[in-house]
């Protein structure tokens, strides 16, 4: 139970996590499908509620606000990115300051690919970071049934249930699919483990099963499957498993794990901490199983940092045959934290800690049948991965295991340390942002017949922040800014 004083704490690290993102919200420009939904598109597709276009309904009307609003951006962008920071907290039941400044690193340590689709681009976050924060906010509700002692939910949360599991179906697909099996999977955990049904939880699967027919049913989804969106498909030229195996050492592989290099560092050392300490007094047949684990746990992590990007390194000269390796290496990381988790930890968190493994890989199946994907679909695991080290971390702690209070200093310093360089690269970005506009306003005032457009600085952190020539966005990012479309564009390189 926390105190006055850990209630007063961890009230003070949210509220500066909160100021951290609306900062970061208010230096942060719209790019690329931004400028498309801030002008009569998104109001055209809203007039035929989003017919042929998908079922994101909630995702498109957030976007659609946050694109015509600055203080409703600010806000929403703000207020969800430190929820992705302190809930992973909430749920684990932790006040530790350690743990917080963790989290709120490895939210920030973020491959730069999954950041600037989602954290830094409001399209994305309007649709990933929501449907994560909805799954989230759930298993903070839902988290006691891990519990020794029987769930209660109050009258609140049973008048939610319905709403909030229809609301969380309609954001992004791979997430819509896993909220109805997580649901259920609830539903039937609790029953067999309290021999009881609970309101709360039905009414909630009601409410994904609701929301899962109001978004597929969305005629996108017949022009996906039959091969006639422009976008995305589902192939269908290639068996199943050749499919899902392309996918996987293509893409899958790197975008689920082994790109989320911090995150896999922390990863390995949790549960070599839990291998350690738990596998103390292992029979012989456990103590090589641990070892074993703790090897490839420690040479997974180091992969990355060390053989590829220090030693710029491949194993193979053939770019298959190393994306194979790299891809299986990539699979056996993952089942030997499992498998860390199967064996050594105690009976009372096992299935809570196997429940957030496998609903990162869970929710993440989907996306071997559509195509393409990217960075953007896999912040849903990586949440989930960052939650299973707060709650392995608390359990940690309780057990005597690390005293997290000797880490405060070291783990807030590395948290700052990184906030304080976004925020270095953000202002930078918003002071060119800013004078850019400034200057295309005094161009199109003018009349003007040709605008050079400047470059913003540390582009790799935004989606898309200059127009590609004759590009719909061009079109767009002139409409967003009331530039008329007969003037030319030149990008100054």
């Amino acid at each position: 139970m926390m105190n006055k004083f850990n209630r007063i704490q961890i009230t003070l690290f949210s509220m500066a996590i909160l100021f951290f993102f609306l900062v970061l919200s208010y230096m942060t420009p719209l790019t690329h499908d931004d400028w498309t939904w801030g002008i009569h598109f998104g109001t055209d597709r809203l007039a035929e509620w989003f017919k042929d276009y998908n079922g994101r309904y909630m995702g498109n009307l957030t976007e659609i606000l946050i694109t015509r609003s600055n203080l409703a951006r600010y806000l929403l962008m703000g207020v969800l990115g430190a929820a992705l920071v302190v809930l992973p907290l909430f749920i684990a039941k932790t006040s530790r300051l350690a743990l917080g400044f963790l989290s709120f690193f490895l939210i920030l340590s973020v491959p730069l690919g999954m950041f600037k689709s989602t954290f830094a681009w409001t399209a994305g976050f309007a649709n990933y970071n929501t449907a994560i924060f909805f799954i989230l906010l759930y298993l903070l509700i839902v988290k006691n049934v891990f519990n020794q002692e029987t769930p209660r939910y109050n009258t609140l949360a049973i008048w939610i249930a319905l709403p909030l599991g229809f609301i969380s179906q309609l954001f992004v697909e791979h997430a819509t699919i896993y909220n109805v099996f997580a649901a259920l999977f609830i539903i039937v955990y609790s029953f067999v483990k309290f021999r009881k049904y609970y309101v709360f939880q039905l009414l909630y699967f009601l409410g994904t099963i609701m929301g899962a027919v109001m978004m597929f049913t969305n005629s996108a989804y017949v022009k996906i499957f039959s091969g006639a969106d422009n976008y995305r498909s589902v192939e269908t030229d290639q068996g199943l498993l050749s499919q899902i195996y392309e996918v996987f050492y293509k893409d899958m592989y790197k975008l689920f794990i082994m790109n989320n290099m911090w995150l896999n560092i922390v990863l390995a050392l949790v549960t070599i901490l839990l291998l350690v300490k738990a596998g103390k007094n292992a029979t012989t047949g456990l103590v090589i199983i641990k070892n074993s684990l703790v090897t490839i746990l420690t040479i997974y992590a180091l992969y990355v940092p060390i053989v590829k990007n220090t030693l710029h390194f491949n194993f193979f000269t053939d770019t298959f045959k190393n994306a194979n390796f790299e891809a299986w290496l990539s699979v056996l990381f993952y089942l030997a934290i499992l498998l860390s988790v199967l064996f050594f930890a105690a009976s009372k968190i096992k299935v809570e800690l196997l429940f957030y493994l496998l609903s990162a890989a869970f929710v993440s199946a989907p996306l071997f049948l559509i195509t393409p994907i990217g960075s953007r679909c896999f912040v849903i695991p990586y949440l989930f991965f960052v939650l299973y080290i707060i709650r392995l971390l608390v359990y940690a702690c309780e057990s005597d295991w690390i005293q997290l209070s000797n880490w405060l200093v070291p783990l807030a310093a590395i948290a700052i340390v990184t906030s304080v360089a976004y925020g270095v690269i953000f202002y930078q970005i918003k002071t060119a942002d800013d004078a850019r506009m400034t200057y295309v306003s005094e161009q199109v005032s003018s009349d003007a017949k040709i605008i050079v457009l400047k470059r913003l600085p540390h582009e790799e952190f935004l989606w898309n922040s200059t127009p590609i020539s004759g590009s719909l966005q061009e079109k767009t990012f002139k409409s967003y800014y009331k530039i008329p479309q007969k003037t030319k564009i030149i990008i100054q390189k």
